[in-house]
């Protein structure tokens, strides 16, 4: 069983162990207390499964400190809590926060029957943040099994809390005496390497809903607008990694489309894809901007922007996770136009290059669409002229995206989705 958190921006949670610090990765006690505080009274008792299996497996990557919350703090305590708040003693306090560069994935080895798993999805759906009240985060649970990078092991260099035989009714105990949830057990971790797959150019994505639909022939407009609410959040010390007059990658707006089975050739929702090595500063300031913009306008019509939902097109694993075949949901716009012995395959394939990835094995090239997408010709370009086209990838390992190729990669065009992504 895979359960995904993603966070919807910062994430704020300190250790045990040092206060003035972040934990992270967010121990699998920390979020086994998320699922039991969000669970439905009848589904609680189901949660007992997940005390009964092997620590899971954790898969992330880094999370950048801020030195946003590292000032210290006086607040009332919380225990006892029989008299109002002025009337308590305050105690110094810090709220560490960091900027985690994608989603944290949780894997047991073993996947539960049918009505745990239903009860467990329903309980995962509830749940609105992982750490401190404002740490938002969006989780989703599937099936299945995937190597990770922090596995359990007796001789690892990290110790997290994990959810223990008995720990429900531990929990239940201490909130009916008013007290703190005592610690749970420890185990060792250890940092596996990841192996086997390419890493691509990008860190995350940064997702928002658009709350009414726009037709994905217009991506590359809707991605230009993003663009523009965006910097003008930022205002006039926007840094190149938002503005793009750089020749360095910078950050990629994004169109999702719609993905299910009654897609309906509409974008979903927008995204900023943030390119990995860039400034820890200037990202968290873009995300900030970025998770501001409540709208954008496009053609003199207003469309909002709010939190994601659990739909697949609006998850960052759908557009992340490692393939060996890439399909087009928006079609690559060559870089250049063939010439001579120069085909419009062999633009492609440097292209990926180009983009900072493992160039393909293979390349095709199509007016429409392996997935249900418009044809090539309906979209529409920023700049008429270009030369553009449908195209599966693919290479000889697999490759992690999200994965953007071709001239107008940084506003939406050329976005792949793993063929076997909706299946």
């Amino acid at each position: 069983m895979k359960l995904s958190v993603e966070f919807l921006g910062f994430y704020g949670a300190a250790d045990v162990t040092a206060r003035d610090t972040v934990e992270w990765p967010p121990h699998p006690d920390r979020l086994y207390q998320a699922l039991v505080d969000a669970a439905l009274p009848e589904d609680r008792p189901v949660l007992a499964w997940i005390e009964q299996q092997t620590p899971p497996d954790i898969d992330c990557g880094e999370a950048v400190p801020l030195q946003w919350g590292k000032g210290k703090t006086y607040v009332p305590t919380n225990y006892p809590n029989d008299t109002l708040p002025d009337l308590r003693k305050k105690q110094e306090r810090q709220f560490p926060m960091a900027l985690p560069d994608g989603p944290v994935k949780y894997v047991w080895n073993a996947d539960p029957p049918e009505e745990v798993f239903s009860s467990i999805s329903r309980t995962v759906a509830r749940v609105t943040h992982l750490g401190r009240s404002d740490s938002l985060a969006m989780l989703a649970v599937e099936p299945g099994f995937i190597p990770c990078r922090w596995m359990v092991q007796d001789n690892g260099s990290v110790s997290m809390r994990v959810a223990h035989q008995g720990r429900l009714q531990q929990l239940d105990s201490a909130f009916a005496r008013g007290q703190r949830s005592p610690i749970a057990t420890q185990v060792r971790y250890a940092n596996r390497s990841k192996t086997g797959y390419e890493s691509g150019p990008w860190e995350g994505l940064i997702v928002m809903r658009l709350t009414k639909p726009i037709s994905i022939e217009h991506v590359a407009l809707a991605t230009d607008a993003l663009r523009r609410a965006v910097l003008s959040k930022l205002g006039d010390a926007a840094p190149l990694l938002a503005h793009g007059h750089t020749a360095a990658m910078h950050l990629g707006w994004l169109g999702l489309p719609n993905l299910s089975d009654y897609g309906d050739g509409t974008i979903l929702g927008l995204a900023m894809a943030v390119p990995k090595d860039c400034d820890s500063t200037e990202r968290a300031n873009c995300v900030a901007a970025m998770l501001s913009v409540n709208h954008i306008m496009l053609a003199g019509i207003r469309f909002n922007l709010t939190r994601p939902t659990a739909a697949m097109s609006l998850h960052e694993r759908t557009w992340s996770r490692p393939s060996r075949r890439w399909v087009t949901a928006t079609p690559v716009v060559l870089d250049r136009f063939p010439k001579g012995k120069i085909t419009a395959s062999e633009i492609v394939a440097h292209g990926c290059e180009r983009a900072g990835y493992p160039r393909p094995i293979k390349v095709e090239l199509a007016q429409t669409s392996a997935i249900a997408m418009p044809p090539a010709r309906e979209f529409k370009l920023r700049k008429p002229g270009g030369l553009y086209a449908h195209a599966v990838l693919e290479f000889e390992r697999p490759v992690q995206g999200p994965m953007l190729i071709g001239k107008e990669r940084y506003f939406g065009l050329g976005l792949f989705l793993p063929q076997d992504a909706r299946t």
